[in-house]
C-alpha cells in the first residue's frame, strides 16, 4: 500500500485507508513525537478531522510505502521522517484499542494478526491455550 499524503487531505482519510489493509490495528495522530518503543500521551492526540496541512511540520506532497512486513516501528518513523506527522499504531483487543508499545519490532501483520485473534477470542470465549501445549 501507498499512502499519498498532501495538505489537502483530512488524517482520517489517511487513517481510514490504513485500517482497510489492517482492520485490527488504527492510526492516531499526535502533537509530540515518541521516542521507539515509548507511550503516546493520549492528551496529545489531534483530531482527525483536521487537515493535513494544518498539523504537520513538512509541507510538500510525499508519500508513505506500507508492507505488511514492515515493522510497526519503522512505520512511525516514516511518517515523521517522510510527512512530517507523528503517530501511533494501535492493535485492536478485544473491545478496545491498546498502543502498540513495546512491539515495535513486530511486523504489521503480525500485529494485526494478534489483534484479530485476541478480538475473536473474546468475541467466541476461545482458550488459544490449547495451541501451545504438546500432545502427550
Amino acid at each position: 500500500m501507498v499512502l499519498e499524503i498532501d495538505d489537502s487531505k483530512k488524517l482520517s482519510e489517511i487513517a481510514e485507508l490504513f485500517s482497510a489493509y489492517y482492520p485490527f490495528l488504527k492510526l492516531e495522530f499526535y502533537k509530540h513525537p515518541h521516542q521507539w518503543q515509548e507511550e503516546s500521551d493520549l492528551n496529545d492526540i489531534i483530531s482527525q478531522n483536521n487537515l493535513i496541512g494544518d498539523i504537520r511540520s513538512i509541507h510538500k506532497t510525499t508519500s508513505v510505502d506500507i508492507y505488511f512486513w514492515n515493522k510497526v516501528g519503522t512505520i512511525e518513523q516514516a511518517f515523521k521522517n517522510k510527512a512530517g506527522l507523528n503517530i501511533q499504531i494501535f492493535r485492536r483487543h478485544s473491545s478496545k484499542w491498546i498502543q502498540t508499545l513495546g512491539t515495535d519490532e513486530i511486523t504489521l501483520e503480525e500485529q494485526n494478526n494478534i489483534g484479530r485473534k485476541a478480538t475473536e477470542d473474546d468475541l467466541h470465549g476461545t482458550d488459544r491455550k490449547f495451541e501451545s501445549e504438546k500432545s502427550i
